[in-house]
């Protein structure tokens, strides 16, 4: 074999060898998509990710700190599938970044789900799985925006799940609270919230174009504010607000229901039936809060919990039931739909948590099939024409309302081609 062909021949194999390695490095998503939370195969419920630990918590973890994120599912069946999980890196607006896994990953980018339980003594059969991150497989070598995507019979595009979470540097200090608005228009019904940046371990150069910032009312999609400005730019401190940019519906208290004993019924319970091989719940008949005077009941700002009295493994003892919800209205409102709203269906206006209206009944109608449990939820309106959506028109809206604010800050230092989440807050309107 001549010199020239054994050259051509290592080349080739070069190729070939990057080829591959690329491919086995190169993130398992599409570049242009926009990830969300995400229960994509029909059988999936009570998907849920949170500290391990706090039920309560919200889905961010320190880079290298000693707390993990536990991420958990239910399908509905009685034998166990082939489900293995995969780990995306985003940039600060839930777009895939341009990392590849080697560069924000310890670990091989595909791993089976073995950690799985079978459903026990309950009516409606399904396993339960569950991961804990970062672990023996998975170990995150950068901060950002994550997904925890599910996929079937290894293949990725037999997604059944994503959930989004996050992973932060404390790099930054956030100083946060949260004020009546001034503006006579919003005061009465509204929050904002006043914040600074004090950055003394990061070199911000250009604070118009490096720094990210992302305020959101209770970790809810539809109650998000992005792409905000310092007002102000001090040595080491950037300051936000003082141009009403930062102001939030206040909205009003969740309503709660809890049928965690599903044989004595619960909190706002009506009566609990077993009908067809399957408990009903029937909540008790909701009125329309717009035009009431605002009422404190302490709620967990739209999450929920899964419970099953007197047991320490509800996770795979809690039963599903249908979940009936009635909201008394004289007639439909015809130019909108009406929505079951929470974190319980990751704050989506879906099918299954529409309500129809019941012309003899007066009454908006919906069921839903839901685990044992104490849950936070409230009535929404979406209009069919400008595709907006107003809790305020059935839940009216209010200042002195208790919301929990989640602040984020990324930095875009465009040597490194992503979005460090380098400062990450969590504050309250009543109790910060």
């Amino acid at each position: 074999m001549s010199a020239l062909k054994t050259f051509d021949m290592l080349i080739l194999a070069g190729i070939f060898c990057f080829f591959i390695l690329s491919r086995g490095f190169a993130q398992p998503a599409q570049k242009n998509a926009v990830y969300s939370n995400a229960q994509v195969k029909p059988t999936i419920k009570t998907s849920r990710v949170f500290v391990k630990g706090n039920e309560q918590s919200y889905p961010a973890i320190e880079l290298n700190g000693d707390a993990l994120l536990h991420f958990s599912f239910d399908d509905l069946s009685s034998e166990a599938a082939d489900y293995s999980y995969q780990i995306i890196h985003c940039n600060a607006d839930w777009t895939v970044s341009e990392l590849f896994s080697n560069e924000f990953m310890d670990g091989f980018n595909e791993n089976a789900i073995y950690d799985y339980d079978y459903s026990i003594n309950t009516k409606v059969s399904y396993v339960h799985y569950r991961v804990d991150l970062p672990n023996n497989e998975v170990q995150f070598k950068v901060s950002g925006n994550y997904i925890f995507r599910v996929i079937e019979n290894n293949k990725p595009e037999q997604t059944i799940l994503t959930l989004r979470f996050s992973v932060y540097e404390p790099l930054v200090s956030v100083q946060a609270k949260v004020e009546r608005p001034v503006a006579a228009d919003v005061r009465n019904n509204s929050q904002e919230v006043q914040l600074s940046i004090i950055h003394h371990q990061l070199a911000i150069n250009d604070p118009f174009n490096e720094v990210k910032v992302v305020i959101s009312q209770n970790n809810r999609p539809d109650r998000l504010i992005s792409n905000l400005k310092p007002a102000f730019v001090r040595d080491k401190e950037l300051v936000y607000g003082f141009s009403g940019q930062q102001v939030f519906s206040g909205g009003n208290e969740f309503h709660i229901i809890n049928f965690s004993d599903i044989h004595r019924g619960g909190l706002n319970i009506n009566q609990v039936e077993y009908v067809d091989s399957i408990y009903h719940v029937q909540v008790k008949l909701h009125e329309r809060r717009s035009y009431k005077h605002y009422f404190w009941e302490e709620d967990m700002n739209g999450k929920y919990l899964i419970n099953l009295n007197s047991s320490e493994d509800s996770w795979k003892s809690a039963d599903y039931a249908w979940v009936h919800f009635d909201l008394l209205m004289p007639e439909p409102m015809l130019s909108g739909k009406l929505f079951v709203y929470g974190s319980f269906n990751h704050w989506q206006l879906l099918p299954e948590n529409e309500l129809t209206y019941n012309f003899n009944k007066k009454t908006y109608q919906a069921r839903m099939l839901l685990k044992q449990g104490y849950y936070n939820y409230v009535f929404v309106y979406a209009d069919t024409y400008t595709k907006t959506t107003d809790e305020s028109l059935l839940e009216g809206s209010h200042f002195e309302t208790e919301n929990d604010y989640l602040i984020w800050v990324y930095h875009r230092d465009f040597s490194l081609n992503y979005d460090r989440l380098v400062g990450y807050q969590v504050i309250n309107s009543k109790y910060n």
